[in-house]
């Protein structure tokens, strides 16, 4: 079984995880990507420039793969890695938002899209500097704009700049294909997410990215005390 040795704490016997950041070229993958939280999207994909057959295609390679979960790296400064993983029990599957650091050994639970999910993982701020903090060299999803898609279903927050995150969001949607003006509606969708209310985050605090934080703790990953309407 392939498996990842930063994340043996977290992998369960007779299940590998694999890299799968080829599966982000397949037509139908941000529909598909999308659709557990935004149900609609994964049942509307021309948007996106793809067809149902081209959802049901991406969701077989991200939701049916079982034995090896598919797993996008979302590459940070000092050896830090975001991991986005299909974790897909056949009893239990849900999508896991893991930080993973060199100087500890158990990774960080930041958000899990499940029946009983835990988030949100990210404010606005936190969204924004780790899509743009991509490291040199690094391997995994290195551009700004999918890193911002692929972290959005973690997102929340009641305290978005208003126009900035519309714009933001608008703009990662029209590099994987999306008009310019259903970008923008899609986009304000975005900001509204349905499986948590968001949150107004306190002020800063120690940040598991500053290598601060308890390894293992399922943490904000900006700040550790939680969100007010936290989930």
């Amino acid at each position: 079984m392939d498996l990842p040795s930063s994340l043996t704490g977290y992998a369960m016997p007779g299940h590998g995880i694999a890299p799968a950041e080829h599966l982000l070229g397949l037509p139908g993958f941000w529909p598909a990507y999308f659709g557990p939280v935004w149900h609609g999207l994964a049942n509307e994909p021309e948007p996106f420039g793809a067809d149902a057959a081209d959802v049901d295609a991406a969701a077989e390679a991200l939701y049916e793969a079982t034995e090896t979960w598919p797993a996008f790296r979302i590459p940070l400064h000092g050896g830090r890695l975001l991991w986005v993983v299909h974790r897909n029990f056949p009893d239990d599957a849900g999508t896991d938002y893991l930080l993973t650091r060199p100087d500890h050994p158990r990774e960080t639970l930041v958000a899990a899209i499940e029946g009983h999910q835990s988030g949100p993982g990210f404010s606005w701020p936190d969204l924004v500097s780790v899509a743009d903090s991509v490291p040199p060299d690094a391997e995994g999803v290195c551009d700004p704009d999918q890193r911002l898609l692929l972290l959005l279903p973690a997102f929340g927050d009641a305290n978005v700049p208003e126009g900035e995150g519309v714009a933001r969001i608008s703009r990662a949607l029209t590099t994987v294909g999306v008009s310019g003006e259903a970008a923008y509606a899609m986009a304000d969708r975005f900001l509204d997410h349905p499986l948590w209310p968001a949150p107004s985050w306190p002020g800063p605090d120690t940040s598991p990215l500053s290598g601060g934080g308890d390894p293992g703790r399922s943490v904000p990953l900006g700040l550790l005390s939680s969100p007010s309407g936290t989930a």
